[in-house]
């Protein structure tokens, strides 16, 4: 562990940094090692708990890493290669978004009532 070392999320207007492959496999490892992570948000216009459009939201609460993509095919296929349980890799990936510690955590206040409502 270095002293100081943190990663930083540079997220782009459409949140597409979670569409890419090798930017979604550094985040779940760095939060699974507890790497301190941060977040650089281009704009909060989708996080807002007062929208109507949840949009942003199932988008991110959907995710999954079979539909993330890479410029090369063969680069999405060798990450997938090295992940043994996809649904294990995206539930990873869900709790360093969302999670206790997620990088989105603060953003989607109160939107864990979608999810207590959905299981009803």
């Amino acid at each position: 562990e270095v002293q100081g070392f943190r990663q930083l999320i540079a997220i782009d207007r459409k949140f597409e940094v979670f569409s890419r492959v090798w930017c979604v496999a550094e985040l779940v490892q760095a939060h699974a090692c507890n790497t301190k992570q941060h977040v650089q948000l281009y704009s909060c216009q989708g996080l807002r708990d007062d929208t109507d459009d949840l949009s942003l939201y199932v988008q991110l609460a959907t995710m999954t890493a079979a539909n993330a993509e890479a410029t090369r095919p063969e680069d999405k296929d060798a990450i997938l290669a090295k992940i043994p349980c996809i649904a294990e890799f995206d539930a990873r990936l869900q709790a360093a978004i969302f999670g206790e510690h997620g990088l989105l955590k603060r953003r989607f206040v109160g939107f864990g009532i979608f999810e207590a409502a959905a299981s009803v």
